[in-house]
């Protein structure tokens, strides 16, 4: 449903510039919210902007790095000083590390990537929460993967950080019965984004079967709008009872 300018509810989108995050950002601008679009990538941000402006013209973006506190602080008060609340916030900044195994894995790789996911996570959890209390109720969504409930070789940062995302969620799911806040997770498998790509690429130069991570063979790749129908959904009254769910988008590969 689209609402009016009355009615219009306001999202803060992580990791927008492109993939799953644009995706998202366009979808939600379909349907009539204001929006407030972050990424570290700037000049990918302003062309999510665009693509949003051909259903609304309340796009705002913002520069934040979700491993910097004061950031993400900063994103949070101007979006609520922009739009005056914060009815739903999409966390789907994330890496995805490099594939190696891990006797061989960088260890500087593996605290980035868990920097970035995992405590980047929590930083928008912290924060996020009080302000959908203070705007009387509204919906967190954190995009984990099909990583955060099963292993893949050569992932272990990424894998590791996204099952620290699902049970982020699920404390935090929690720690928020009783408010008007509903905090939930989706774990999209593998997707069609820059992201799949470069894995895929990495696993190709690294595995001498060269088969693609984490695909099984009857399981097609999903593609970002299919994951941005389930965040809407999450995000809208539909979903409601909702609270600590871990929603699979993954077309059956994690039960092949």
């Amino acid at each position: 449903m689209t609402h009016t300018d009355e009615q219009a509810k306001t999202a803060l989108i992580t990791g927008a510039a492109g993939g799953i995050g644009r995706a998202i950002a366009v979808a939600l601008a379909s349907q009539g919210w204001r929006l407030m679009i972050t990424d570290r990538d700037e000049a990918a941000l302003r062309e999510t902007r665009q693509h949003c402006l051909s259903h609304t013209r309340q796009v705002q973006t913002r520069a934040l790095d979700v491993t910097r506190q004061e950031e993400v602080v900063d994103a949070i008060e101007y979006t609520l000083e922009s739009f005056g609340r914060l009815d739903g916030f999409v966390s789907n900044a994330g890496v995805s590390g490099v594939v190696k195994p891990v006797a061989d894995f960088p260890v500087d790789v593996f605290e980035h990537t868990m920097a970035v996911n995992t405590n980047g996570t929590f930083l928008c959890l912290k924060h996020a929460l009080p302000a959908l209390q203070k705007s009387g109720g509204g919906s967190f969504v954190a995009i984990a993967s099909t990583s955060a409930i099963r292993g893949r070789a050569g992932l272990s940062a990424y894998v590791a950080s996204k099952h620290a995302v699902l049970g982020l969620v699920r404390c935090a799911a929690l720690e928020i019965i009783g408010t008007a806040v509903r905090v939930n997770a989706v774990l999209p498998g593998p997707t069609r984004t820059a992201m799949i790509d470069a894995i895929n690429e990495m696993a190709r130069q690294g595995n001498t079967e060269g088969r693609e991570i984490g695909r099984a063979a009857a399981a097609p790749y999903a593609q970002p709008e299919d994951v941005a129908n389930v965040v809407t959904f999450l995000l809208s009254p539909q979903a409601s009872h909702m609270n600590g769910a871990a929603l699979v988008v993954d077309g059956a590969s994690t039960v092949a």
